[in-house]
């Protein structure tokens, strides 16, 4: 930036260093998870803090809203309009939370409280900052939820009464309640499908254009950066190593960490281009028997019968969550099943496990009929089907060591092995993900892995028992990019080497270009679209696939039609 710029700075992060302190056999030990970050902001900049988990992303912004844990030690100034907010510790940053600078964070479910109104909730800072009161304030938040989408009468609703994309809106509104000069989100898409995480980010860069906002995004997406912010700045091990504009990061990175970033961002446009030079596979015939064949199979969610159901002497009127769906997976391949939240993915994966029943039509796996199997005589088969959940952070028991947690699908299964036999199937499957040395791993629990690793050990006690299927629900939606650059290899090379067939949900496209065969995809509970993953790409035909790729934030700014929202 230029001096008269940072003249008229926003905000500004000057030296900033942490320490967090913990007491291990009675004497102190400090990390030092922040080093010497500085970054600045005009009014109305936008600018992306990038890098893996674990590099001081969001510990830099919870600094900055006074936020941090008490065994926190900081050094360094926090500048808003070139006043060090941080000079007097809480006595000096109380009075600028909310009103000068706020935040948008990360789980919006988790940042509410479930039992208080969200119009409650955005009231609350406005009344501690005696912004608004009475009929004023009431109209303030009705105009709040309007600037960011929301009906002003969704007020009244609790969080749970609004979809995911609607509490991460109204979260925004509540951050913008006392008219900040600067907003910090953390990570404000994570988890959220690609049309839902579009609608956000055009959301936040639209606010920022129109009251003047100064934008810190914390993400570990380069793509959502290019297509949102000005500049960014890239951090690894609490340091940021280059910063700059975006454009610049993007075609000419000085730091090699930068350019492995960028390498590991997902370009769905790339396959799209290959498609079209005429190197996109032909579509594959299904084989005549395949590994999974699911076929027209209609789900719908039982609903209690109401009492106006029994006056009118009805049974409820029950929708489907999953209509007339067909799809089939082969031997050695990978199908991606993509749609936005709410289409119907997870359902069709419950009913292939057996979790849900099918109202009609048929599932068969590896040649056996499944469609009514009863709950005890699936229990040979589960060893053939196995599961990997979304979050890794949940999926594995915190009470389990790694050992036990692979060992644990042996046992249930009732395979008679000997200890030491056990012991050899444990130690491979971890050495077939990449945990090794095993004998690192085996004795963790899973708060000492990061979340890679913990997605890693979930997937190895998913394949100790060489599983025929792995269904993987959305496997690495949760983790960063490089992260899940590498996961998506390790189930890219076991499908190739195993010929294990792998159903894979996901809500994003380029995640199934680059590593399914096929993809299927689905709206509103029914598949719209099928076929080879490079042609649904390169040449899609429903309209619900053109509008999902339309979606899709590109790593280079200067490619996508929302670049000219960045101007």
């Amino acid at each position: 930036m230029t001096r008269n710029s940072r003249l008229s700075s926003a905000f500004a992060i000057q030296d900033l260093n942490i320490w967090f302190g913990t007491n291990a056999g009675g004497r102190r030990a400090e990390f030092h998870v922040v080093k010497n970050v500085n970054i600045e902001l005009a009014p109305g900049e936008r600018i992306g803090l990038v890098g893996e988990s674990g590099s001081g992303k969001t510990t830099t912004i919870l600094a900055a809203m006074g936020l941090l844990p008490a065994n926190a030690e900081v050094s360094g100034r926090i500048l808003l309009g070139g006043q060090d907010i941080l000079r007097n510790g809480e006595a000096s940053i109380a009075p600028h939370r909310w009103k000068d600078i706020a935040m948008v964070f990360q789980g919006a479910m988790s940042a509410f409280n479930p039992v208080k109104t969200i119009g409650w909730q955005i009231a609350e800072a406005m009344q501690m900052h005696g912004v608004a009161r009475g009929v004023a304030m009431a109209r303030r938040i009705g105009e709040l939820l309007e600037l960011v989408g929301i009906p002003a009468d969704h007020a009244g609703r609790f969080p749970h009464q609004l979809s995911g994309g609607m509490r991460q809106r109204a979260m925004i509104a509540m951050a913008l309640a006392c008219e900040p000069k600067v907003l910090l989100a953390d990570e404000p898409t994570t988890a959220l499908d690609v049309m839902v995480q579009d609608q956000v980010m055009k959301l936040l860069v639209r606010l920022s254009k129109e009251l003047n906002l100064a934008l810190v995004l914390v993400t570990h997406d380069l793509a959502v950066v290019a297509q949102s912010c000005h500049r960014a700045a890239v951090m690894l091990k609490g340091e940021v190593i280059e910063q700059g504009e975006v454009g610049d990061l993007y075609h000419r990175p000085q730091h090699e960490y930068t350019r492995k970033l960028f390498e590991a961002t997902p370009d769905v446009f790339s396959a799209a281009k290959a498609n079209q030079s005429g190197s996109a596979a032909p579509d594959k015939a299904p084989s005549a028997s395949p590994l999974l064949d699911v076929r027209d199979i209609t789900v719908s969610y039982p609903r209690a019968r109401t009492f106006r159901d029994m006056i009118r002497g009805q049974d409820p009127q029950i929708p489907a969550a999953v209509e007339n769906v067909s799809i089939h997976v082969d031997r050695g391949e990978m199908v991606a099943l993509v749609g936005q939240s709410g289409s119907g993915k997870t359902t069709t994966l419950q009913a292939v496990l057996g979790m849900i029943k099918a109202r009609s039509g048929s599932i068969r796996i590896n040649g056996h009929d499944v469609t009514h199997l009863k709950s005890r005589h699936w229990r040979p088969l589960r060893r053939h089907v196995q599961m990997i959940y979304q979050d890794p952070y949940e999926s594995l028991d915190l009470r389990y060591r790694v050992r036990s947690t692979v060992e644990e699908p042996l046992r249930v299964h009732g395979i008679g092995l000997t200890a030491k036999e056990r012991e050899m199937l444990i130690c491979a499957a971890l050495e077939r993900v990449g945990l090794t040395p095993v004998e690192r791993y085996l004795n963790r629990f899973p708060h000492e892995l990061s979340g890679g690793q913990r997605q890693r050990v979930a997937i190895a006690a998913a394949i100790v028992l060489k599983p025929e299927l792995l269904l993987a629900d959305e496997p690495v939606s949760m983790l960063d990019v490089s992260v899940r650059a590498g996961v998506l290899e390790l189930l890219n090379e076991l499908r190739t080497d195993s010929k294990m067939g792998i159903l894979m949900i996901t809500h994003d496209l380029s995640t199934a270009v680059h590593y399914a065969d096929r993809i299927a995809v689905m709206h509103q509970g029914r598949i719209v679209e099928e076929g080879n993953a490079a042609a649904v790409v390169g040449s899609p035909k429903a309209p619900y696939t053109r509008a999902l790729l339309a979606s899709i934030p590109h790593p280079d700014p200067e490619r996508s039609a929302l670049a000219d929202l960045t101007a």
